[in-house]
């Protein structure tokens, strides 16, 4: 037997007797999370039984209520008991089945050898640690070190040592597959084994393989502003995701999931990424989109996705209003102008609506602005809000003991059922009122019908219904000429008077463009008072180059005490409208003191055959690096009518399936997608995801580019990326980006000419 083979025994001797320990703990769990559930059912069961109840004397009230609340605590206790052991044991669960992945032997300095094993959490034996959180501090040598002199971060201060070994190791339900030594960075073979296997519905964790430039996002505490800026498939989310694992560990007394908020591109993605902190034994942070976050605060309006304002650009690409209209409102200027025109508001200008109840004006708006403006001008507009509501909800009382006595609610009375005198006449009983007459009867019935009719008059005042949101933003667009010089955005006087119609009528519709969403907030929050989240601790936004000047400043302005976490590739922009890139952009809202930018460049998730083809579409593809993993050329295929490219996908779509788990067919627009698939679902086995359905499917899919964005599936299928698709120079980017979703295989289709996007890739580069 070889040195090798020995510690290769010694080795799966420590599996072993790892996995045996766990195994005894898990059983210990199983055995006290039976105990603890009973216990929680016996509870439930006897809960009443349990507690005293008795209401004649108040104190008896008291002593009934701690009696309740002590049986809920203890109900809650046991319930918390029982949901910690479970998560447990899923740990336990994932560290059988492979204990580590990662040693290192490290000497600090006056002390003994000691070896350090890695893996998804800790497991001890006594006091001994078995298994180390890769988390842990000393677990971050790993990641940074080689062999040698090494140092790494701990609450106390840094502490020094030498590394005397790097290993890793692919063990797989407690058997070691692979164990090799390895020096400066994670070593190639274990990236190899995980970027080798099948693509999944759902992204992995990474934790085994997190490179240098990846551990340094993660562990990164001193940040106010993190940007990244990776190539497609470098790991920044899958790195910001473990980024929040780590945050979860290093601060768990004072740090709860509900208090991180990732924005991510769409719900597809949501789903996508729904596993990887379960895994690490974490709860998932808040996630929503940009779309979802805009909706909730709009809720009267439906708010446009910038999908669909993706798609309206494209097929009504003659409408030179509309472009002008969307850099100018995602403009900074445009935010600045609003700021400037709620500053001239404070003595004037405020549009309100009347109170009305039946086709009458109970408070009109002229009575409100006066009202309004009546407080003295140190008042600022939002504070102002809460003292009209006051007034507002005093005068409505005052109108309801007026409305009591008038010939309608007579006539509701004569209307009310058997079932409305009963509860009158229980309430009476309560000695709340005591009837001696039916006046009095009738007094309180016509209070009770009034009251329930102005219910919704009241609560819209509360919500500050009163304030006639949508004129004031028109009116603001009507002041726009004065606060900005058009001109200087290529708008002339003309051009604003159709973006003007254009944004009302969409308005009068219920609707709201995209690009009026910001404004239209931030007019509000200015005016009325911002609900800013206060309690969210970071902020991740991922997809960032998608993210306009105007929603990152108001990103900032709605998270104020936020540490922020970007995440973006500029080559991947769904819209390339030559401004300043978002690095800059961040810098100039966000401020530079505090941030620190971190550049991502090589590429992992596709065949070095694949990254060489689609870094050649870029201008400045040589700043990619890929990772050497082999596969087979990418293809170009070309047909001449509609069907033949159809029965062509069909054929590719058989052969994959052979060798792919997922095969994503991706379309430039949802109306490409659905002509693709009512042509192809009779040929095959095949889902559309759309805005509507946003869940990823197992088998091949069809979706259109914005969906496909952060994705990664085994085989791609480009749909007709032709040179009448894909014709202008702005769309490189989004080329770029679909072609960049495949691991494995590579196969773009076009109907005649492929796109002359395609020309500066060398032709021996692609089959």
């Amino acid at each position: 037997m070889t040195i090798q083979d020995n510690e290769w025994l010694q080795e799966q001797q420590r599996v072993d007797d790892t996995v045996r320990k766990v195994k005894d703990k898990k059983k210990s769990l199983v055995s006290q999370v039976k105990t603890v559930k009973e216990e929680a059912d016996e509870i439930k069961q006897n809960f009443w039984e349990d507690v005293t109840v008795n209401l004649d004397e108040p104190d008896d009230v008291i002593e009934t209520f701690t009696s309740i609340k002590q049986q809920a605590e203890l109900l809650s206790e046991r319930e918390r008991s029982y949901r910690h052991v479970e998560e447990n044991i899923s740990i336990l669960n994932k560290l059988e089945y492979s204990p580590y992945f990662a040693r290192v032997d490290f000497k600090e300095q006056g002390e003994e050898k000691e070896n350090i094993y890695i893996g998804i959490a800790s497991f001890l034996d006594g006091d001994d640690y078995l298994v180390y959180d890769w988390r842990a501090p000393i677990s971050s040598i790993y990641y940074d070190g080689s062999p040698g002199p090494v140092s790494y971060e701990t609450p106390e201060g840094p502490r020094q040592g030498e590394m005397l070994l790097k290993r890793q190791f692919i063990i797989k339900d407690g058997q070691i597959e692979s164990l090799f030594d390895t020096g400066v960075t994670i070593g190639d073979e274990m990236l190899q084994e995980v970027l080798g296997n099948r693509a999944d519905t759902h992204m992995k964790n990474i934790v085994a393989t997190i490179q240098k430039e990846q551990n340094k996002i993660i562990r990164d505490i001193k940040s106010r502003l993190l940007f990244v800026q990776g190539a497609a498939g470098s790991g920044k989310t899958s790195a910001a995701l473990q980024r929040i694992a780590y945050l979860l560990y290093r601060f768990r007394d004072s740090l709860h999931s509900d208090q991180i908020i990732l924005f991510s591109p769409n719900r597809l993605f949501n789903q996508y990424i729904s596993k990887v902190l379960p895994e690490l034994g974490e709860n998932n942070m808040e996630q929503t989109t940009f779309l979802e976050f805009a909706q909730s605060r709009i809720p009267d309006l439906t708010v446009e996705s910038l999908f669909e304002q993706f798609e309206t650009s494209l097929n009504a690409a003659d409408n030179h209003y509309r472009t002008k209209a969307i850099r100018l409102k995602n403009d900074l200027s445009f935010v600045h102008a609003i700021t400037d025109y709620v500053d001239n508001l404070a003595t004037s200008g405020l549009f309100f609506k009347d109170i009305s109840f039946r086709g009458k004006i109970l408070i009109s708006k002229e009575e409100i602005s006066n009202l309004f403006y009546s407080y003295d001008r140190s008042y600022s507009l939002p504070n102002r809000f809460p003292l009209i509501q006051k007034e507002l909800l005093t005068r409505l009382k005052e109108i309801a003991r007026e409305e009591e006595k008038k010939q309608w609610v007579e006539e509701e009375m004569e209307l009310l059922d058997r079932e409305d005198y009963l509860k009158a006449f229980q309430h009476s009983q309560k000695g709340e009122d005591d009837f001696n007459s039916f006046d009095q009867e009738k007094e309180f019935l016509a209070k009770q019908i009034v009251n329930n009719y102005f219910k919704k008059i009241r609560a819209g005042i509360k919500r500050n219904r009163f304030f006639h949101r949508k004129a004031q933003y028109v009116d603001f667009l009507k002041k726009v000429p004065e606060l900005l010089t058009l001109k200087n955005y290529d708008i002339h006087a003309n051009d604003w008077a159709e973006i003007q119609r254009s944004t009302i009528k969409s308005l009068n519709g219920k609707n709201i463009q995209m690009e009026d969403t910001v404004p239209y907030m931030y007019l509000y929050d200015l005016i009325v008072g911002r609900k800013s989240e206060t309690s969210m601790k970071y902020v991740f936004i991922d997809e960032i180059q998608d993210y306009t000047p105007a929603q990152l400043a108001y990103m900032k302005f709605m998270f104020p005490y936020s540490k922020f976490t970007m995440l973006g590739d500029i080559n991947q922009s769904i819209f390339n409208n030559g401004s300043d890139s978002p690095i800059q952009t961040s810098m100039k809202i966000f401020g530079e003191e505090k941030a620190e930018i971190i550049r991502l460049t090589k590429s992992y998730r596709s065949t070095a055959a694949i990254t060489a083809f689609t870094k050649a579409i870029l201008p400045d593809g040589e700043a990619i690096e890929l990772f050497e993993r082999e596969g087979e050329l990418p293809s170009i295929v070309i047909e001449g009518t509609f069907e033949d490219l159809m029965d062509q996908i069909a054929r590719q779509v058989e052969r994959l399936a052979l060798q792919s788990s997922s095969i994503a067919i991706i379309g430039k627009t949802m109306q490409d997608c659905e002509q693709a698939y009512h042509q192809l679902k009779d040929k095959i086995d095949i889902s559309l995801i759309g805005l509507k359905n946003q869940e990823l499917a197992e088998g091949p899919i069809i979706l259109p580019s914005y969906l496909a964005k952060g994705l990664e599936f085994d085989s791609v299928i480009v749909l007709n990326a032709s040179d009448d698709k894909y014709n202008d120079e702005s769309e490189r980017t989004l080329l770029y980006t679909i072609c960049t979703r495949a691991m494995h295989h590579l196969i773009i289709t076009s109907l005649y000419q492929p796109s002359h996007l395609f020309d500066r890739v060398p032709k021996k580069l692609y089959k």
